[in-house]
């Protein structure tokens, strides 16, 4: 009984601490991830004026922010040095249209962006570019320009216990979600975020429809179909590919335990089964066979700040980056301030056989790597943080060199 007493009050504690960062109860009644549009502005209500609280007051909510990201090493492929340097500006809302001030609510959600490189080479390109290592180190951070990543209808349902998303959204608000996935906020290096690179993704902003249940005080369901072939800068192109007789689908079918509703992105463990259709661009080789998977996680404060986790995943097939791959980590939520946070992860992976392996076998005749990440990211004043990140790479696949570090700065502006 005593143990039972201490760990209720050690869940009540870090709930309190993820909860001053991240909105934490917000974020699990919608079942979405930290970087959804509604747990975004959430984190931000501290900072709205007076007129941005009344709108607030009458079911408008909306928020804009600007990212920048550099990243540097020199240890490139052919043992140069190699940069890469993007920025990303959103603007994003919630109108709440139905059920206001009830647990049943039905919002529009609506989130923009413009994504530009700063020079000849963006983050998303740099892995297997001119670092020559088979993963993906800031991959939203692009050069696509303008994309609509969000348009859809959230409903909550059964008094907040439920929620379907239909329309236009990001798939990793719903898929494999946990504290530390968002790459604005978290882990830059894919390895640390949702799949840990073994699990094929579509676009970001995609037609889909998801939906999310508790069963029961701890358990959970998850689960969402979405157009494999969407492209979030032509949005209604995705009338064509998702109904269109060359349709391929992206599944997931999620399964979790959980503390409480409240502590799902912290106390957790979960499955998830994935499945990617064929024909796609997303494949990785000439076959272009689709693949599936399933990847798993769990995470827990042990405790009021430092969560442990363990996440991973298996795939078969060409669309994701790795057959196997492995996450170990934690967090510490509150270092410093209540408002700050750090991260550090190991990862051990194998890069996908039927894409990478024989150009891996040639070039460094390595199929196995190791990476490491630690970043910590600060927040000055009311509108601004700042992530400075390194990385070290062993045994990168696609590069001459027998080691990698890479060093990041990220950097955001919001109101």
């Amino acid at each position: 009984m005593r143990a039972l007493l201490m760990n209720t009050k050690l869940s009540t504690i870090s709930l309190a601490v993820i909860s001053s960062m991240l909105a934490a109860p917000i974020m699990a009644a919608n079942f979405d991830s930290p970087d959804s549009v509604e747990n975004t502005i959430a984190q931000q209500k501290e900072q709205q004026l007076d007129w941005r609280a009344k709108l607030a007051e009458d079911g408008f909510t909306f928020g804009a922010d600007y990212f920048a990201l550099g990243l540097t090493s020199g240890d490139g492929a052919s043992g140069d040095s190699v940069d890469a340097s993007s920025g990303v500006a959103r603007l994003y809302g919630s109108w709440t249209l139905l059920g206001k001030d009830t647990k049943n609510s039905g919002n529009l959600v609506w989130k923009v962006e413009h994504r530009h490189a700063y020079g000849d080479t963006a983050p998303k390109d740099y892995s297997f570019g001119p670092l020559g290592y088979v993963g993906a180190i800031g991959p939203a951070f692009s050069d696509q320009g303008f994309r609509v990543t969000d348009l859809n209808w959230k409903q909550k349902i059964n008094d907040g216990k439920g929620t379907i998303i239909v329309g236009w959204q990001d798939v990793t608000n719903y898929a494999d979600v946990y504290a530390l996935a968002s790459p604005w906020s978290g882990f830059t290096n894919l390895a640390f975020s949702t799949g840990s690179g073994a699990m094929g993704l579509p676009d970001d902003g995609v037609l889909a429809l998801s939906a999310g249940h508790m069963l029961g005080e701890n358990f959970y369901v998850v689960g969402g179909i979405a157009d494999a072939n969407g492209k979030s800068d032509d949005i209604f192109d995705g009338f064509d590919t998702a109904f269109g007789s060359d349709a391929s689908y992206f599944t997931t079918l999620e399964l979790g335990w959980t503390a409480s509703q409240e502590q799902i992105y912290t106390d957790n463990f979960h499955v998830t089964l994935w499945d990617f259709g064929d024909d796609t661009r997303h494949s990785n080789s000439s076959s272009a066979e689709g693949g599936k998977g399933v990847n798993f996680s769990w995470s827990q404060f042990m405790t009021p700040q430092i969560m442990p986790f363990v996440r991973g995943g298996f795939s078969e097939g060409d669309v994701a980056i790795y057959d196997k791959s492995l996450s170990v980590g934690m967090g510490y939520f509150g270092l410093g301030k209540a408002t700050n946070n750090l991260g550090v992860a190991v990862n051990w992976a194998e890069v996908n056989g039927d894409s990478f392996e024989a150009d891996a076998k040639a070039i460094s005749g390595n199929t196995e790597q190791w990476t490491a990440e630690l970043y910590y990211n600060m927040q000055f004043g009311d509108h601004l943080q700042v992530t400075p990140d390194i990385q070290y790479i062993k045994d990168p696949a696609f590069s001459n060199e027998d080691s990698a570090w890479v060093f990041g700065v990220r950097a955001r502006v919001f109101i």
